[in-house]
C-alpha cells in the first residue's frame, strides 16, 4: 500500500505493526510521515550539502592567487606569466 506521499510506502512487519519506508533515502520509521516532517528532512539535506561545500576551502590548501602588487618578490620575469 502506497502512502499519500509518493516517496513513502507503508508496510507491515511480521507482528502486524505498520512501518513506513522512504525509497529515496532507504530509511524506515515507525512514525507516519507528514508534510512537515518531509519538508524538514529535505531542508536538512540541503543545509548539510551546502555546509559541506562551504567547508571545502578549509579542508584543502588551494594556491592563493596573487597580483604583481601583492607579491613580495615582485612581478615575474617577462614571458613567465
Amino acid at each position: 500500500m502506497w502512502f499519500s506521499c509518493v516517496r513513502w510506502e507503508s508496510r507491515l512487519d511480521p507482528g502486524g505493526r505498520v512501518y513506513y519506508v522512504d525509497h529515496n533515502t532507504r530509511t524506515t520509521t515507525w512514525q507516519r510521515p507528514c508534510v512537515n516532517l518531509i519538508n524538514a528532512a529535505e531542508e536538512f539535506q540541503q543545509w548539510r550539502s551546502n555546509r559541506v561545500m562551504n567547508q571545502m576551502p578549509a579542508r584543502f590548501l588551494f594556491p592563493q592567487q596573487t597580483t604583481a602588487t601583492d607579491d613580495p618578490l615582485g612581478p615575474l620575469p617577462l614571458g613567465w606569466g
